[in-house]
Order: C-alpha cells, then structure tokens, then sequence
C-alpha cells in the first residue's frame, strides 16, 4: 500500500455532547498513529477543542476547522477544505457529511440509528425528523464503505437506509482502560458524601434519553426496595437533562429523593471509583449501537445486570444478568438475584473480565485501517 493522506473528520472529538462518539474518535486517532506511520493524517478539528487535543507524530497534522454540524457551512464551504488539502480519503465519524460533495473516497462510521426510533424532544418537528433520516441515508450512499459499530447496526442500515450490505463493515468499539484503582477510603468518603452516597448502590451510567428507560429503571428500583426490604441506593451518573423532566419528577413522585442520586456530569478520574464500589451496574436501554458502560464496568470486577433488547446480547455475551427492559418486575427480580447470590456475583465477575477482553481500541484501529485500504482498492478498481 503506498502512503496516503487521510483525512479524519474529528469536529465531535473531546465534546461533552457527543459522549461515547468523541471517546471513540480519540481513540481511534491515537491507536492508528500507533500502528500506521506510512500514511499521512489530517485531523479536522474545531477550534474550541483543538487546543485539547492530546497527540503528536511525524505523520499527523492537525487542522482547525469553522464548519458546525448541522450548518450551511459544513455543507457547502466543508468540501471546499478538503480538496484543497488533496486527501485521498476522508473518514467522517458520524453521519454529519456534506452530502452533496461525493468527489473524494470516503468511509462514515454509524455507531445506531437510535433517532430514527427514538427521536426524543429535541427532534419532534416533522422537519428535524425529515432531514435526519436524509442525511444519514444520503451519507451512506455517497460513501465507498461504512462502518457499523455492530451487526445489529448493520442490520438496522440495510434494513432501514437501503444500503447494500456488501459495503458494510462492522467495527466493534471498546471499552476505556479502567483498572482497580487503590483509593484511600478517606477519598472515597469525601466523594461519595459530596453525593450523599452513603449506602450500597446500583449505579447507572449514560445520558437520559428517552430509550435509555430509566423511568422503568427507577420504578423497578423502588419495587426492589418495597418487594425485598434492602436498603440500596441508586446512583444515575450522567448530565441532568432538561428534556427530561420526568426523571426527577419520577424520583419525586415515588419519594425516593433520598435514595436515588442524580450526580449530574462526573470527571473520569472519579467516575472509577463509582464503577468499582457499585454493588451492581443496571444498563435498562431499550436500543443501542454498541454499549460502553456495561464494559466499562466489567472491566473492574462490578457484576452486570442489562436489558435483552437491541445490541446487549451481542455485545455482553453470557456475562450479564439479563432482563425484559418493558418488565418493571422482572428489573427488580434481576437487581435481587445478583445482590442476593454470592455465587451468582462470582460468575458474572470472571465472565465479565472474559467478555470485555475481546474488545480494544487497538484492534479496532488496525480493522478500520483494513477499511481504508479496502476503500482506496474500491477506488482504484471503479
């Protein structure tokens, strides 16, 4: 393979509102920097989160962008930049592509098609719904190859967007690297009682869209605590959503205000010590592409319990407890086995560490590096 230059569209990198998405672009331009030093990368950036930007090699080379997603400037000023830097392939990292500019080789990566199903508050206009599906389906036409984060991701692009399976790849993400950490009980007091965390807890991590579920996850909580007389905690970590009023109106309604704790936005270096001191991690989501928190917490040693909708059996294997996300009895059921059975922890602790092996940033770099090369030949042969 001779050198390439290859763009990486990288404007949602290091941005709060992307959460996993800008996880996952940084990581993938770290590992690949890693194992290609042959071929040259331009990494598009926008200039709020470019002076964060954490990597430095002989062969990339960051470039500073004004193009917004979801503006007439990514449109119709975007291409402009990217003939002028003659890429020989660009890779957006989300669906968000000048979509009427097809004068370049080009990978997109979709992660789901959870708006399509769940448009949520924001995109309840007919209009904002409209457009979304015709992005997303316009860009996966236009490129040489996409990238699915999973096969039920696949499925849902071949089924929903009309796109030949033939161009579709499936990439799986990982998790972060969180290892057990020795931390003073005295720092562990001090966070905790910042939350008024103060009992053993189930512990969510995730935003509060409306197919995340955590309305069901939080009434099955407090059938768990009314059914089974145990005095848990549950902890949702995650930004405080507007969008979703009836999440605390929820926790109010049903006076658990002492036991369940919202924690708004939490800082890695803390967000550790939830996944290892949590009795149990819940994962209530009725659809998702992949599903990183559930590793995440795997990863330390903390049992799983997760809905059997969407992507979860793929991606967890037999090393969760699962649930009927619809079923607020069966939640609860599932909470009380795994709290309840030593044995039950043991197993779902070893198959964890098992289960969360299989995935790494690295190996996902050198198969989207397969990508590119499979894209550039598809170039080279039409």
């Amino acid at each position: 393979m001779k050198p390439y230059r290859i763009g990486i569209d990288a404007r949602l990198f290091g941005t709060q509102q992307a959460a996993g998405i800008g996880v996952w672009v940084e990581e993938l331009i770290g590992n690949l920097i890693k194992i290609d030093t042959v071929n040259e990368y331009r990494v598009m950036m926008l200039s709020k989160t470019a002076e964060f930007f954490p990597f430095h090699a002989a062969n990339l080379k960051k470039q500073v962008v004004q193009f917004p997603h979801y503006t007439y400037s990514e449109q119709f000023l975007y291409p402009g930049l990217i003939k002028k830097l003659k890429l020989d392939l660009i890779h957006y990292t989300n669906f968000n592509t000048p979509i009427f500019f097809r004068g370049i080789t080009s990978v997109v990566s979709i992660y789901d098609l959870t708006l399509w199903f769940y448009p949520g508050r924001k995109q309840r206009s007919w209009f904002r719904r409209m457009m979304y599906r015709y992005v997303m389906k316009k860009s996966c036409e236009n490129a040489t190859r996409v990238i699915a984060i999973s096969k039920r991701t696949k499925a849902d692009i071949v089924k929903y967007l009309k796109i030949d399976e033939k161009k579709i790849d499936v990439v799986y993400a990982a998790a972060p690297k969180r290892q057990k950490q020795n931390i003073e009980k005295r720092k562990i007091d001090q966070v905790f009682g910042r939350y008024n965390i103060s009992r053993p807890f189930f512990l969510y991590v995730g935003q509060w869209r409306n197919h995340k579920n955590l309305v069901r996850l939080i009434r099955a909580f407090a059938y768990f605590r009314r059914q089974y007389g145990l005095d848990y905690q549950l902890v949702l970590v995650g930004a405080v959503d507007k969008y979703a009023p009836e999440v605390p109106e929820t926790i109010k309604q049903l006076g658990l205000q002492d036991s369940v704790i919202t924690t708004g936005y939490v800082a890695d270096h803390d967000l550790s010590m939830f996944y290892e001191k949590a009795s149990a991690f819940v994962f209530p989501s009725l659809y998702e592409g992949f599903g990183i928190p559930p590793l995440e917490a795997m990863a330390v040693g903390t049992p799983v319990i997760s809905s059997n909708a969407s992507v979860m059996p793929e991606v967890l294997g037999d090393a969760a407890m699962y649930f009927d996300p619809l079923n607020i009895e069966d939640i609860a059921q599932s909470m009380h086995k795994v709290v309840s059975n030593f044995t039950i922890q043991t197993q779902l602790r070893e198959r964890g560490f098992k289960q969360v092996k299989k995935y790494s940033y690295t190996k996902m770099a050198k198969e989207i590096l397969e990508v590119y090369k499979k894209a550039l030949g598809d170039a080279s042969e039409s």
